[in-house]
């Protein structure tokens, strides 16, 4: 049954990709409402999907490298749904989809960790999971936001200002978005990095993987952007680029814990 579900949402997904795309370079105003509901088709089955995955009593929940991208996956859509809510965001859809899709494919490949030490688990090293999670979902819509902004920029400097110009965001509503969701991801981040050493300590390790060089860049790229936005007064295509830089090494601390997952050293 597992198996199943894990590829109607599959489907469904591709299927809400196809339609977005569709919908953002050749749809029109009256087939706008499709592609969506699609989108939340998925989402309820990736719901269903995720119930049946719930870690039994006893278990750490996140502590596998598939639940944690399947729940990123699930909470991009959801957090894009709230968002569209708050930006009228909706044909960012066409970005959102093939991120969550991706991720949904990723967790069926990623394998399981060894199980968590007893000496470590705890309430905390379960937030410590959570943030950084709930922090790649922000980081996700930074991206998406960031994206939509390159492509709706060159557009403009293009004088396109036809088809897909027209159906995407000002250009101030994605800056906005992308700053938003920036501000409430790097506390998040911060927290989990903390937290994550704390309890690589706790835990009698000593040593230093790719995976964490590699979320300290990510760290210090979204840092950069928050000051130089501060202080340099940074907007638009500088801090939408750093943005997507930063979230590309996210993405592939995701990478080096799925190749420790799987047995390699990253």
């Amino acid at each position: 049954m597992k198996a199943g579900l894990f590829i109607a949402t599959a489907l469904l997904y591709a299927l809400a990709c196809v339609l977005y795309l569709f919908l953002l370079t050749r749809g029109s105003d009256k087939g706008q409402r499709v592609p969506g509901t699609v989108f939340v088709a998925a989402l309820g089955a990736h719901l269903a999907f995720l119930l049946l995955e719930a870690p039994a009593p006893g278990e750490l929940p996140l502590a596998d490298i598939a639940q944690v991208l399947s729940v990123s996956s699930f909470g991009i859509g959801i957090a894009f749904l709230l968002a569209s809510y708050r930006f009228d965001v909706t044909i960012l859809g066409a970005f959102v989809a093939p991120l969550s899709l991706m991720l949904f494919l990723a967790s069926g490949l990623g394998s399981s960790y060894a199980p968590v030490p007893p000496r470590v688990q705890s309430v905390m090293l379960t937030l410590h999971i959570a943030a950084n999670v709930v922090g790649l979902i922000a980081f996700a819509l930074a991206f998406v936001a960031a994206v939509a902004y390159v492509v709706q920029e060159g557009l403009l400097r293009r004088r396109q200002l036809s088809g897909v110009f027209q159906r995407l965001p000002a250009l101030d509503v994605l800056d906005t978005m992308g700053l938003r969701a920036v501000l409430v991801g790097f506390p998040l981040l911060t927290f989990g990095m903390i937290t994550g050493t704390f309890w690589l300590l706790r835990a009698g390790g000593s040593e230093f993987y790719v995976s964490q060089a590699l979320g300290l860049v990510a760290w210090a790229i979204f840092a950069g952007v928050i000051v130089l936005r501060v202080a340099a007064g940074w907007r638009g295509r500088k801090a939408a680029l750093g943005t997507m830089m930063g979230f590309v090494f996210t993405l592939l601390v995701l990478a080096g814990y799925a190749l420790r997952a799987a047995g390699g050293n990253a």
